[in-house]
């Protein structure tokens, strides 16, 4: 899984970065803006692995990963080219956080406009949205020049009918991610990546005397249709130094169920629609991330592609069966193992063994 950090310049996304990776990267105000994404690989830590590990004893224990990129200050699109390096860069990642500044600061305020996150949110998502309409009318373009010289396909026509329901969506000023597109408008647009269409997370970056104080703020974006959360960004930087022992003092000396980094993978996975099946043994045991909805064929994919091609069968068992019996053994005298079928689809915590044959 990839996540864009985004957001306007010194919104504290590196500090966000920061505290999910536990990274040090500087994050002076007086700095610089980067010229290049900062990039951190997080374990995804979920319980079930911890103790699946504990009942097989494997070699190796493998969870899943989230890949954060936190990009420089994007809110120049007016004079930007919206196909340069850095926006193609952000485009590549599965969805945003659009981390916003809720923190005071005389001198930030100055510069950048004072933190106010619904005009912030509206002026990204016009970026967006801008940046999308140029790209879609520059390929409608090149598809009329290539209908008057006698190229015209129908997946060509296809592209063309997206584009154009994309373009009139947009000047609407209505992001794509909210169009119903059907599988083969979705397949034909694929390439182009629309910022717009992406799933996109609101963060807002709090002090660490304001971060409980969002909830009537919370409630108008998430009325807006977004996923919103609130975080003390400087805090849990701070945070994400200690020692596992002293940071659960500080949590809960704040009042903090979960750290933003657990925070923000839960959110992640919500937001992607994305669930964890589980692979069990005694040389390895391993998440794997698919989207909610995929069938068996797809998770058999996903480990090797040569188990998706000679798919048979997908020897099938809950976690929570597992946990409570403890042994495969017990669980195939109480006939909790299942045999599934390619169109099977794939539950959150299923266990899962494929019968293929290449």
């Amino acid at each position: 899984m990839k996540i864009a950090l985004i957001g306007l310049p010194k919104s504290g996304k590196t500090t966000v970065f920061n505290a999910l990776t536990g990274s040090q990267h500087p994050t002076d105000k007086y700095l610089p803006a980067a010229d290049e994404a900062n990039i951190g690989v997080v374990q995804v830590i979920d319980e079930r692995i911890t103790k699946l590990s504990e009942i097989y004893n494997p070699k190796k224990t493998i969870y899943a990963t989230i890949e954060y990129q936190d990009f420089p200050g994007i809110f120049s699109a007016h004079s930007e080219n919206p196909e340069n390096a850095i926006f193609s860069a952000i485009k590549a990642n599965e969805g945003f956080v659009l981390v916003l500044r809720q923190f005071a600061d005389p001198e930030l305020d100055g510069l950048y406009g004072e933190a106010e996150p619904l005009k912030q949110l509206e002026a990204f998502e016009d970026e967006m949205i801008l940046m999308d309409l140029m790209v879609a009318e520059k390929r409608l373009e090149k598809i009329e020049l290539g209908y008057k010289r006698g190229v015209k396909t129908p997946a060509i026509q296809v592209e063309e009918k997206a584009l154009r329901d994309i373009c009139e969506q947009l000047q609407q000023n209505i992001p794509i991610r909210r169009m119903e597109l059907r599988e083969e408008e979705e397949k034909a647009i694929r390439g182009f990546q629309f910022f717009s269409q992406k799933p996109l997370l609101v963060l807002l970056n709090c002090s660490e005397d304001g971060f409980k104080e969002q909830g009537e703020l919370m409630e108008k974006i998430s009325a807006k249709g977004y996923l919103v959360e609130a975080i003390a960004g400087r805090f849990e930087e701070e945070l994400s130094r200690l020692e596992p022992d002293e940071a659960d003092l500080f949590m809960a000396d704040m009042e903090i169920a979960e750290s933003a980094r657990d925070k923000l993978t839960h959110l992640c996975y919500k937001l992607l629609g994305y669930i964890s099946f589980f692979t069990v043994g005694e040389d390895e045991v391993r998440a794997w991330t698919i989207t909610k909805g995929d069938n068996a064929v797809t998770a058999a994919g996903k480990i090797h592609s040569d188990l998706a091609r000679g798919f048979i069968r997908a020897e099938c068992f809950k976690y929570d069966d597992i946990l409570a019996h403890g042994s495969e053994k017990v669980l195939k005298e109480k006939g909790l193992f299942r045999l599934e079928g390619k169109e099977y689809l794939v539950k959150d915590g299923d266990i899962i063994s494929v019968r293929f044959n290449v």
